[in-house]
């Protein structure tokens, strides 16, 4: 268990920095904008084509896994969603924010990094995998349903939305990134050796530079209390979908158990500030899926090290 305190807290303690930063410097949103173009621009994109354009084509695309984690993700986002609605009463738009903040995990910041961290630079690309296709269905889920909720209101056009979510998920740093390093796997493409370097040194400060605008991010957000949904959402995002994932992926036939054992790290991540973007976006949950993120991110930093001793130790086989 210490080898894994002794390798996850640096991590998780770069994320308290972030936090603690925002209490002794005032910089506002504006001073977070840099950072975040660095590494959604650069050193994740950067990690994120290295890794898959050195994986043999082969292996970037296994349907089963694919569709068993994306398949979790939907379970958990309509589980939620339902069961908001049922048992708390909730109004149909903000159940629907709160299956997003039930399921969305950091599967970008954090788990890319905590992936290779935890597992191995190969581990890039099942995480590489989750993120592509979790954001898809996440961003199309909520848009869907949260545009559904509008009714004949003047914002729902579907061709609008439609666009949107295409530009979206398509325009993304990490998924052209996977996308390009896909064609690169493919064509057995080596880069330059200049090009090479450069990449190798925005792969290095990919996962500080990640992990300490989360906690930025974090420390910026506002926790509004606890409200009757935060049990359900917590419980869901930190405990269940994790549970779920490994009940579901160690059921498909001759699956490398390091690709389970990324699935389930990356179920158990907190809860991605995307699920506040959403929430802001469509005027529902604000503060709720705030608060989401708060606690999901303070509750991870002794559950996805907990999993992945359980997982080391061989508990979790």
């Amino acid at each position: 268990m210490t080898e894994i305190l002794n390798l996850a807290m640096p991590f998780f303690g770069l994320i308290a920095l972030g936090v603690l930063a925002t209490r002794f410097w005032r910089a506002g949103e504006e001073g977070l904008a840099w950072i975040n173009i660095f590494v959604i621009y650069f050193a994740l994109p950067a990690l994120i084509f290295v890794v898959i354009a050195a994986t043999p084509f082969e292996k970037l695309v296994d349907w089963p896994f694919v569709t068993a984690t994306t398949g979790v993700t939907v379970i958990v986002f309509l589980g939620v969603l339902l069961a908001s609605m049922l048992v708390l009463e909730t109004p149909f738009k903000r159940a629907v924010l709160q299956g997003s903040a039930a399921s969305y995990g950091n599967v970008g910041y954090m788990g890319l990094p905590l992936a290779i961290a935890f597992f191995g630079p190969e581990a890039a690309v099942p995480a590489a995998l989750i993120f592509c296709f979790d954001c898809t269905v996440q961003a199309t889920l909520t848009a869907f349903l949260a545009t559904l909720a509008h009714g004949k209101s003047e914002d729902a056009h579907w061709g609008a939305v439609g666009l949107r979510i295409f530009k979206q998920v398509f325009t993304h740093p990490f998924v052209v990134a996977a996308i390009l390093g896909a064609v690169a796997s493919a064509l057995q493409f080596k880069l330059p050796s200049a090009i090479g370097t450069l990449l190798e040194m925005l792969m290095k400060a990919a996962g500080p530079a990640a992990l300490f605008a989360l906690g930025v991010t974090v420390g910026m957000r506002k926790f509004a209390g606890v409200g009757r949904d935060l049990p359900l959402i917590v419980i869901a995002k930190t405990i269940l979908q994790p549970a779920l994932a490994y009940l579901v992926i160690r059921q498909i036939p001759g699956l490398d158990p390091m690709w389970l054992h990324v699935a389930v790290m990356m179920a158990a991540l907190p809860t991605a500030s995307n699920a506040f973007i959403f929430a802001t976006q469509y005027r529902t949950f604000i503060e709720g899926a705030s608060t989401s993120v708060i606690v999901t991110t303070a509750i991870s930093a002794i559950t996805v090290p907990a999993i992945v001793y359980l997982i080391t130790t061989g508990m979790i086989p």
